[in-house]
Formats: structure tokens, sequence, C-alpha cells
């Protein structure tokens, strides 16, 4: 199942080889052994040009971001049943999960990227595949029930051609070269596989200085240009968007993010009633965020006609 991150070498499979070492000999980390804590590999190249992790000594990538990580399942469990409750789920997103089984069949291999902690509305979509018994591959740079490798999306470490499904949900903006993780997805999938992407547009800073992207519908699709799209648009709209900055100026103006969170509680699920009054064309020019599905094939015909993204808007700004 694993491969060298850096050359995309399967590892050594046999039960009689525990560990986990690149064989290729014109690999930079030939002869590699890669760390292993509670039987979770952690495959992050140290030192790469574009990881973000330089020293393998250094064990932030246990517990990275701006919010302590829970190690307590039970307690994420909760919190997790608590936000649902409290704020609803989002119709958009269940949808489109819905949709995305329509491309998975018992043979097919699912990568998440970013998958330490279970998004909004994948839930049953990740529940349908566990009880399936399809082959999930999960990864993160923390600890997490939900995983089972630590790696450095700028360097999947896994074979070319490997996966039928790519989820990459609310990760984006968080990663320093988006367009590098979404070319190493790319190779990792096979012909006609099917990736899924949500991202934020008009939303503030999250995980704090782990923040670092924000697209337009358009620029979304420009993003994901070596894929045919299947469906995209906005997951939430103008007025969940009017929320997230006005909770965020009020937390603020009493300096307590407190503040904010009890605002977004007692009105996100009437704002997200609002977004459905408003057509979808304004609530792509002011989306919270933005989803892409898409589907890989040999040629793309948007990747070589880009300067079509003028014709491509699908907002209300014509």
């Amino acid at each position: 199942m694993f491969a060298c991150p850096v050359c995309k070498k399967p590892f050594d499979s046999s039960k009689n080889n525990k560990k986990l070492r690149c064989g290729n000999n014109k690999c930079n980390y030939f002869n590699k052994d890669y760390l292993q804590v509670n039987d979770i590999p952690i495959l992050i190249p140290f030192g790469e040009k574009y990881c973000v992790f330089k020293n393998e000594s250094n064990s932030k990538f246990f517990n990275v971001g701006s919010k302590k990580r829970e190690d307590f399942s039970r307690i994420k469990k909760f919190k997790l049943k608590l936000k649902k409750f409290l704020y609803g789920e989002n119709k958009n997103t269940k949808n489109n999960f819905r949709k995305l089984l329509k491309y998975i069949n018992k043979d097919s291999k699912i990568l998440i990227i970013g998958g330490g902690t279970i998004g909004g509305g994948i839930s049953d979509f990740h529940n349908w595949c566990k009880n399936n018994n399809l082959e999930i591959n999960s990864l993160d740079v923390y600890f997490s029930e939900n995983i089972n490798v630590i790696a450095d999306a700028h360097y999947l470490p896994f074979p070319e051609n490997y996966f039928d499904i790519v989820i990459i949900q609310a990760v984006i903006e968080h990663l320093v070269n988006p367009k590098r993780v979404l070319d190493e997805a790319f190779h990792s999938m096979k012909i006609n596989g099917v990736i899924y992407a949500e991202t934020p547009f008009l939303q503030p800073v999250a995980e704090g200085p782990y923040d670092f992207h924000r697209y337009t519908h358009s620029g979304h699709r420009l993003l994901f240009s070596k894929y045919e799209e299947l469906s995209s648009g906005y997951v939430t709209g103008a007025f969940s968007s009017s929320l997230f900055v006005f909770s965020y100026a009020m937390a603020g103006l009493f300096k307590k993010q407190i503040i904010g969170v009890f605002t977004r509680i007692i009105f996100t699920r009437i704002f997200k009633f609002f977004d459905t009054l408003i057509a979808d064309d304004f609530n792509i020019d002011v989306a919270c965020g933005c989803f892409f599905m898409g589907i890989k094939k040999n040629y793309s015909e948007f990747e070589d006609n880009q300067e079509n993204i003028i014709d491509y808007y699908k907002g209300a700004q014509k």
C-alpha cells in the first residue's frame, strides 16, 4: 500500500519485512528507515524542497495547528455531535458525497487528505465505505484514530495510479503549495478516478499561521485544471459568509473568541436557510466556500484551453 514519498516506489510488503525502507538506489531516501509510532508510519521526507517539516527531531508534526489536538476520542466524538446539533449539516456537502458514491465499486481505493478529523457531511459516506470493507487511506500531520499514516501531502506516500477516489475537504487553504499537492494527487489516481474538494472563499483565517489561501469559484476551477469537471458550485453562500465575517468582527470588538462562537451558534442555522433564498449565481460570487468534483482523463481540454476561464464564470456579474 505505502510507497516512498519521494520516488513513489512501493515499499517491500512482505510479512517478514516490518520496516518501511526505500529500496530504490536512485532515490535520495534509499535505505532510509521511516519512523513508526504506535503502528502508524510517519512517511515525511524531512528537509525536501516542498516539505514544511525540516527536522525529524522536531516533534511538532505530532500536533500541528493553532488548536490543541485532543487525544481522547470520546471527547472528539462528543464535540462533533454537539457541533452537528448546534450548526446543523450542510445539505450541499451531503448531496455531493451521495453523488460521489456513484463512482465507487467493491474494489475502489479511497484517499482522504487531511482526514485527521472527519469533515462535515462526509460521515455517512465514510461509514458506508467502512461497512463495505473498502480500502481507505487517510493521512494528516497529527495523530488521530481516523488516520493510518502521518504524511506531508506535498509528498504523498503512495504508488502512482493507485486510487479511485481522492477527497480533500477544507485542506487546500492550509497547504503551502496547493498545486504541488494536487499534482501529487493526480499522479496517485487511476484514469477515471474522481477527486472531490471543498475550499474556503470568504472566511476569516482558521488555524492561525497555518492558513494561506482563499479561492473564488473560477480560481478553484483553475486549481483543478488537469481534471474534467463533473460538478462544482458553492458549499454555503452569501449569508453564511456574512455571518463568518460578522462573528469574527464581534470577537475582535470584545477581544473574546468565545463571542464569535456564540454568534455563530445563534445564527448559523437561520443564515443557512437564508442562503437558500438567494440565486445560485449570486451565492457563487460571495460563497463562504466552493466545491469541485472532477474526473481524471488521459487528456484535459480545459488545461490546454485555460483562456476559456472567462467564459467559465458562473457568477451574477455577467
